[in-house]
């Protein structure tokens, strides 16, 4: 058959056909947008950032297929030098110039263009511990006191957030149904990020004591439930 003439140059055709189509899909211009985090470092030890405009910076990339993947595989970070900065407002441009962008790919937009971090002094503070609790245990035993270990622990944090800051609460603790004591480890409840915790680092314990009907209560019970089986 005439479609089997020259077979081996119409194989070799098309395979170097193929090869070129490959290459072309390789090679074209595309369009791609990248998302990376933006990353404070070198940040002063009396220095904290308690707020962000902008979490992660948005290129418009284009260039080949190829060399956008080697982009989203080399980009993952956008790294801002805190360095010396002060309490108060640090404006940064966004300078694509830094990011080591691979070869055949450029950036056509970036969004935002700049980025305004909120600065506060760190302090620390020790307050004490208070236990949250709630629920009622079994009929006829009540709760007779909480208490807790340690009773003060050291916090760390930005100054506006410290100065609110008179005792942290623990973690609820519920003594529905409880009927004799215990001891439950549980984590303080800090409600601010920019609040945390210093030492001591073991876990708090809460041990709740629980007191029982009074003793006469339970032997009249008993004599009732006697009169009853009769």
């Amino acid at each position: 058959m005439r479609i089997f003439n020259n077979a081996l140059y119409k194989i070799v055709a098309l395979f170097l056909a193929v090869l070129l189509w490959m290459g072309a899909q390789g090679f074209r211009s595309i369009e791609q947008s990248l998302d990376i985090p933006i990353a404070p470092e070198n940040t002063p030890a009396d220095v904290v950032v308690i707020a962000q405009s902008a979490r992660e910076v948005n290129l418009r990339l284009n260039g080949s297929r190829a060399a956008l993947r080697r982009a989203a595989k080399q980009l993952v970070r956008y790294p801002i030098d805190l360095s010396g900065v002060r309490p108060g407002e640090a404006r940064f441009a966004i300078e694509v110039e830094r990011l080591q962008i691979p070869r055949g790919a450029t950036v056509s937009a970036r969004s935002p263009s700049t980025v305004t971090l909120t600065l506060d002094s760190r302090t620390s503070k020790r307050v004490p511990v208070r236990v949250d609790w709630s629920g009622e245990p079994r009929e006829g035993y009540r709760v007779l006191g909480v208490s807790v270990e340690p009773e003060a622990v050291n916090l760390e944090g930005a100054r506006f957030a410290m100065r609110r800051i008179r005792d942290v609460l623990t973690d609820r603790i519920d003594v529905s149904g409880m009927e004799e004591n215990a001891v439950i480890e549980t984590r303080l409840s800090l409600e601010s990020s920019d609040i945390w915790r210093v030492e001591p680092l073991d876990p708090i314990r809460v041990e709740v004591l629980i007191e029982g009907p009074p003793a006469d209560a339970e032997a009249e019970g008993s004599q009732t439930g006697g009169v009853e089986d009769e």
